[in-house]
């Protein structure tokens, strides 16, 4: 199995009925839920509320810019980014959801506005000599990558693939991405990579309208999201 390593981890939830009203007072909030991660030191955007409501109101970012939060009416997402390259080992998927798993239940009872959808994604990255020739072999019929056939000579490649079921009481969407990528070391030097998306969200507002998560609903999807992952994980590569 190749050795993935997170460079980047999401979580979010959707507010479709949201209306901020008071900024400050839910910045203010944010720093006391969640300020020894994002930071003390809230960005307010003078955003009217007639806005589109996709564009963020409130922003967050850690002195290492390593963790973000940036809330808008329309979702509010909470990111983790951790350098390809870096030696210490950062922070891994189950700290993360925990983080998660702790502040969006609370941030629910401030802002006082349903939850309509819930999502994790997480990305990682995997340096090794023969990716794409790796991908292939795993995932395609070996005639197709002979000369003369579709994927020969190849630079990059890419498989999405898409399931929809019921995870924990949930119905979701999981996407799993596999992408082969040439990415630049610090020296500047190309090197091949895999890079691998797990993306799991919740049906959109098109697929369950009337849907609302409760406070142990949120908290239960975090909480369980890292073993699912390493359950994909597993199926695909192991």
């Amino acid at each position: 199995m190749p050795k993935f390593k997170i460079i980047k981890l999401l979580a979010s939830v959707f507010t479709p009925d949201l209306n901020i009203s008071n900024s400050l007072r839910v910045a203010n909030a944010v720093v006391d839920l969640l300020g020894k991660y994002v930071g003390e030191e809230p960005t307010i955007l003078p955003i009217q509320q007639n806005a589109p409501p996709e564009i963020p109101r409130i922003l967050f970012e850690s002195a290492e810019k390593d963790w973000v939060l940036n809330i808008s009416a329309a979702r509010s997402n909470l990111f983790y980014h951790k350098d390809p390259f870096s030696t210490d080992a950062g922070v891994r998927e189950a700290e993360f959801a925990s983080v998660a798993s702790r502040f969006f239940p609370e941030f629910l009872e401030i802002i006082g506005s349903r939850i309509q959808r819930i999502a994790f994604v997480s990305e990682k990255l995997s340096k090794q000599d023969d990716a794409l020739d790796y991908v292939q072999k795993r995932f395609c019929n070996k005639e197709q990558t002979t000369e003369g056939r579709p994927f020969f000579g190849a630079d990059s490649f890419e498989i999405h693939s898409l399931k929809k079921y019921t995870w924990e009481g949930f119905d979701i969407n999981s996407w799993v991405r596999t992408k082969v990528r040439w990415i630049k070391t610090k020296d500047g030097e190309s090197v091949p990579a895999i890079l691998l998306t797990n993306d799991l969200n919740t049906f959109s507002v098109d697929e369950a309208k009337d849907q609302q998560f409760s406070r142990e609903e949120i908290a239960r999807f975090f909480d369980k999201i890292p073993e699912e992952l390493q359950k994909i994980i597993q199926l695909y590569f192991d």
